[in-house]
């Protein structure tokens, strides 16, 4: 049967089929459409959006609805030789910026051509592709630049090239892979990244990014540094979710961060100490909330600090130094560097040459400002001058002191002058040295002597620092004045009696109370007159001349002096397990026959080739009677009664443990290096956080 045999209600018939299947077809395709537009994240499976790992981005149906899965990584820190991650029986990517590597993490592996760094045309891409590509970056640049310092030594010493570190490290950024999808989290429209609070802490230090603002009440987070940015927000339903950006250009050589487990806690302000056991470390992750002990110093904000000096037991006007903002706590550099570099344990690497670590303080440290270099060559000039000449105090140098003279000695030598410039054999022998201190001295040596020296250390440092020489110049003028006379107004001294015996004219105006000033007999005014080459030699000056004296001494007798630190110095000896009065316990003691100048706590000099008149207390070796004009003659100094008398056993076995805290601060200060724009900002409780945030 032919088309002309259809009668017309046929062909209408077949017509209208027609028009229904058309219909039917375009139902279905705007319900395929309505279900397509309906799935949420289905523009992100784009190489533009997520590069490599768009590859393992699908679609998937259920129950008439569409749902994008994609893969995304959580970021975390671990050492590279750990098996156990968040996710279990999943493997673990550590990065190394080998090639294999990035393949693994599914980056491309970043160019050192600087022309390709940074861009501005990609801003589709998820930024935490950014952060894989960064830590890639970081370990292969820094590596190269190792192996180019090792090979640098070699031809200069012509000794054998070490190959850059090959073997597990303590501290690594991991991945694993997690598959993700957006129904879940309907509120981001953008792949994300998970990791945790405290991870992202320890990310950006890692990197050389230091924080800017991390305010938790208002919910901003800012951090910048090496050619990165970090921006973080609470996003509604969701939580913390940051921004990862590269507006700079990112540099991973010399200023690399050491990879040791310890920046995990220096990150939050938290250094350990060498009176912690390495074995004690997994002890340590969870945050510190009330220590009873110096394992760990928290210096992460003014009132951290203050706490961990009241910890050492300073007295309550060194903790106001820092409770109270209108003290003054900076010679040279910030006096807190002080305390946690004579205590901190050394974190470089040996046979590394990475020297960078986040600052865990409060304050920033501007090497520019003062040479650490420097400060080792005066210290040892000074200390080999005392201990082989007849110019300094009257005693015998124990071993241990004539050790660390040594220790300066090649130290000296081996290292060049310029700071920053010290090859990997530098860095050993900068860390052999602190160990070597530690080993010989301060671990030998009981924990409550060691920061007994080192609290009076800090007490008078911060007193000088804090005293003005106006306020000396007026207490030796008038001893029994309420105060010095207002800065800016002239002093007007007393014109000299006209008769013997007569009394002095008073001043012409009447002194003026004052709670502000301090009342120490030291004073650091002189450096900021010093010109810039010569303030490391005046700042020993003073500790070898003042400080070293108040820190050590044990006479309470003497006016010149805090009587009561004195005493209750005195009380820690006292209470030393096989203490004998003599001074004698935890250090050698080395005796000549030519050299005298010891003395036992009953004030009696103990000989060893010739008698000696037993000496007497230093208030009855001062002067006795008056000036003209009726005042009485200066006490003498202690550094006089040193010279003169020589100090006692005690006193000698404190004096070696202050120049090893001395000697092993500034060797610290060489061994590490901070950002100066890094300042801590306050965040400890957050150490081992594991609130959840995001990376888009």
């Amino acid at each position: 049967m032919g088309d002309n045999d259809l009668t017309v209600e046929e062909r209408v018939a077949i017509a209208a089929l027609v028009i229904s299947l058309f219909a039917l077809l375009g139902v279905v395709l705007q319900y395929v459409q309505a279900v397509i537009g309906r799935i949420n994240g289905l523009s992100i499976r784009d190489k533009e959006v997520l590069g490599k790992w768009a590859e393992h981005a699908k679609i998937s149906f259920r129950w008439f609805r569409g749902e994008v899965h994609y893969e995304a990584p959580i970021i975390f820190m671990a050492a590279s030789d750990n098996t156990r991650g968040p996710i279990d029986d999943k493997e673990i990517w550590y990065v190394d910026g080998t090639r294999e590597s990035c393949e693994k993490t599914r980056v491309e592996l970043p160019t050192n051509d600087l022309r390709e760094r940074v861009h501005t045309h990609k801003n589709e891409l998820a930024t935490w592709i950014l952060v894989i590509e960064a830590a890639q970056m970081m370990e292969r640049d820094s590596k190269q630049w190792e192996a180019g310092e090792w090979r640098k030594f070699a031809s200069e010493h012509g000794a054998p090239i070490n190959l850059p570190y090959k073997g597990p490290v303590t501290l690594a950024v991991a991945i694993q892979p997690m598959r993700r999808s957006f129904d879940k989290h309907p509120a981001v429209k953008r792949p994300y990244a998970t990791t945790a609070i405290c991870h992202i802490i320890e990310l950006c230090a890692v990197l050389g990014i230091y924080w800017k603002e991390f305010d938790r009440d208002n919910n901003k987070y800012r951090a910048e540094g090496n050619g990165y940015s970090v921006l973080g927000n609470r996003v509604h339903d969701f939580g913390l979710v940051f921004t990862f950006e590269k507006p700079g250009w990112p540099r991973f050589e010399k200023n690399r961060v050491i990879p040791t487990t310890e920046v995990k806690e220096l990150s939050f302000g938290n250094v350990p100490t060498f009176y912690r056991d390495k074995k004690d470390d997994r002890n340590w992750k969870a945050p510190i909330t009330e220590q009873k002990d110096l394992k760990t110093l928290q210096l992460g904000s003014r009132t951290e600090i203050a706490e961990t000096l009241n910890l050492i037991r300073c007295n309550e006007y060194t903790t106001q130094c820092y409770s109270d903002d209108t003290k003054k706590h900076v010679h040279l550099f910030p006096v807190v560097f002080e305390v946690m570099a004579m205590l901190a344990r050394p974190f470089h690497i040996k046979d590394r040459p990475f020297t960078y670590l986040p600052n865990p303080v409060a304050f920033p440290l501007n090497k520019q400002a003062f040479s650490p270099r420097r400060l080792l060559s005066e210290f040892r000039k000074r200390l080999n001058v005392e201990i082989n000449t007849d110019l300094g105090p009257k005693y015998t140098p124990p071993t241990e002191l004539a050790n660390i003279d040594r220790l300066a000695s090649d130290l000296e030598e081996e290292l060049p002058r310029r700071d920053g410039e010290y090859s990997p054999k530098c860095l050993n022998d900068l860390h052999d040295a602190i160990d070597e201190v530690g080993d010989s001295i301060l671990n030998k040596t009981s924990k409550d002597v060691v920061l007994d020296v080192l609290r009076r250390h800090v007490q008078e440092v911060l007193l000088a620092i804090n005293t003005s020489q106006r306020d000396i110049d007026w207490a030796e003028y008038s001893p029994t004045a309420a105060a010095p006379p207002p800065a800016g107004r002239p002093i007007h001294f007393p014109t000299p009696a006209s008769a013997p015996g007569t009394p002095a004219q008073p001043p012409l105006f009447p002194p003026i109370t004052t709670d502000d000033g301090a009342t120490g007999e030291v004073s650091f005014d002189d450096l900021l007159k010093t010109p810039h080459e010569k303030r490391e030699a005046a700042l020993i000056k003073h500790y070898f001349d003042d400080i070293r004296i108040r820190a050590v001494s044990l006479d309470e007798t003497n006016q010149h002096y805090d009587q009561e630190a004195a005493q209750a110095s005195k009380d820690i000896h006292y209470s030393e397990p096989g203490y004998d009065g003599l001074g004698l316990v935890g250090l050698q003691q080395t005796t000549t026959a030519q050299t005298m100048g010891t003395m036992s706590e009953d004030g009696n000099t103990t000989t060893h080739s010739s008698p000696r008149a037993p000496t007497l207390g230093i208030n009855s070796r001062r002067a006795t009677g008056t000036f003209s004009n009726g005042r009485l003659p200066p006490t003498p100094s202690r550094a006089e009664t040193w010279r003169k008398h020589g100090l006692t056993n005690t006193e000698v076995r404190r004096n070696t443990i202050w120049f090893a805290l001395v000697f092993r601060m500034i060797c610290w200060l060489l061994l590490h290096d901070f950002d100066k724009k890094d300042v801590q900002l306050p965040k400890s409780e957050l150490m081992g956080s594991r609130l959840s945030v995001f990376i888009v």
